[in-house]
């Protein structure tokens, strides 16, 4: 059996994802409790940028789909990598909060033409058949960069030298960003001569079967009028709110309200981003034998008992805290898997692409709210512990919305068989 080029592809497309998620998203924040000391900022004002990168990376993901589907997503992607070199090497220069806007800015924009919207688009371009583990595996290396990053970095956050760790992550980004765009990532199987999966048409001993979601063809109007849509929209948003929160954020919390130091920091964090690998594998795995409503409830339980912990580690010992980072790392994980499923369990099919445009929309808003909300709180109570408070009452929402979204999808099923 002659080897499937589109597992090269693949591999590309993880590590590009790995790195360029695994920086921006998992390993800047730890420069925060140095930026804090070094330039005298507060706790709403070294995670606004990051507030508004999502914020416009929200209307970016609008534009982008239509880019991927008009024109050749390999050179936008290269784009995006560059953009995002150029950033990194910014930031190892910038001393003003303006030079750290502007720089989160155009991450934004280098994230939004390399991450993964078009990550999963090239990925469904080469895999139909095998999509489900081919997704599966790209969805477990932003999780590896956030585990593996922040220990490359270590040293430099232990001396202090955060424009050291920027300049090791720029050279990182610069790797293993761009050289897979070279070598050996490619638009479409059609162009070396393949097809997806390298099943060929005739081949008999394969069965494809079109995978279609409970609300499968509805047009946007319909879907503007269901329930489900939008108890589904009020979970992912939530979700969102809390998972994107508490990554801008642990780090301050940890790092300048509870005393963890730098070096350590980093151990945590990578130990956060490693129970996360293992989350996502295991809740993927689960959502293949359990009905996947079950699996997100069991995944909002995961997020809501990794706050409590994190409400209580004042004055704690350590190793409380690297509870936390297993209990959360893996129901941040979980969250973030349950919640690309269940939006193609609900709606995969004609316009499934349009409908996860909404969703990705305003899920990127509600985190850009949640970071700028929690550093607001911070600075005006003087404390996390309200911000904590709010979180846990915001996924005891969600969990509400999954088991009355539960209860519409199943009934519907049930009429559905027995009119069978």
């Amino acid at each position: 059996m002659r080897f499937f080029y589109g597992w090269l592809v693949l591999g590309g497309l993880f590590t590009v994802y790995a790195v360029s998620n695994g920086i921006s998203n998992f390993t800047l924040p730890l420069f925060y409790p140095s930026l804090m000391n070094e330039f005298g900022w507060d706790q709403e004002e070294v995670t606004r940028p990051a507030a508004i990168k999502f914020a416009f990376a929200s209307i970016y993901s609008l534009i982008i789909g239509y880019l991927m589907d008009r024109y050749s997503p390999r050179p936008i992607m290269i784009t995006g990598a560059l953009l995002m070199v150029l950033g990194l090497v910014l930031f190892t220069i910038m001393d003003q909060l303006w030079h750290f806007t502007g720089i989160y800015l155009l991450f934004a924009f280098g994230l939004s033409l390399c991450g993964l919207l078009p990550c999963m688009v090239l990925t469904s371009r080469w895999f139909t058949v095998y999509r489900g583990r081919a997704v599966g595996i790209l969805l477990m290396a932003s999780s590896l960069g956030g585990a593996i990053l922040p220990l490359i970095i270590r040293g430099s956050l232990e001396e202090g030298n955060w424009r050291e760790g920027a300049y090791i992550l720029a050279a990182l980004a610069l790797i293993f960003m761009v050289l897979p765009f070279i070598w050996p990532v490619k638009s479409r199987p059609e162009d070396i001569g393949e097809t997806p999966d390298g099943l060929s048409a005739s081949n008999s001993n394969v069965s494809v079967k079109k995978e279609i979601g409970i609300f499968s063809g509805v047009s946007l109007r319909a879907v503007a009028k269901m329930p489900a849509f939008y108890l589904l929209l009020v979970a992912t948003g939530t979700l969102w709110f809390c998972i994107s929160a508490v990554v801008q954020h642990q780090s301050i919390y940890l790092g300048k309200d509870q005393g963890i130091q730098g070096g350590q920091l980093a151990e945590i964090f990578s130990v956060f981003f490693a129970c996360s690998v293992i989350g996502k594998f295991v809740f993927g795995w689960l959502s293949d034998r359990v009905v996947k409503g079950y699996v997100m409830l069991l995944a909002i339980c995961n997020l809501i008992l990794g706050l409590l912990i994190l409400r209580f580690v004042e004055g704690a010992s350590l190793w409380v805290i690297y509870l936390y980072a297993v209990v959360y790392g893996i129901g941040f994980s979980g969250a973030f898997t349950m919640v690309q499923l269940m939006i193609a369990e609900l709606f995969a099919g004609p316009t499934y692409g349009r409908i996860l445009g909404i969703y990705l929309f305003v899920d990127t808003l509600a985190s850009a709210v949640g970071i700028n909300l929690l550093g607001t709180i911070r600075v005006s109570s003087g404390s996390y512990i309200p911000a904590i408070d709010l979180m846990i009452a915001l996924c005891v929402f969600g969990f509400i919305c999954v088991v009355l979204l539960n209860r519409i999808t199943l009934f519907k099923d049930k009429r559905e068989t027995a009119s069978a």
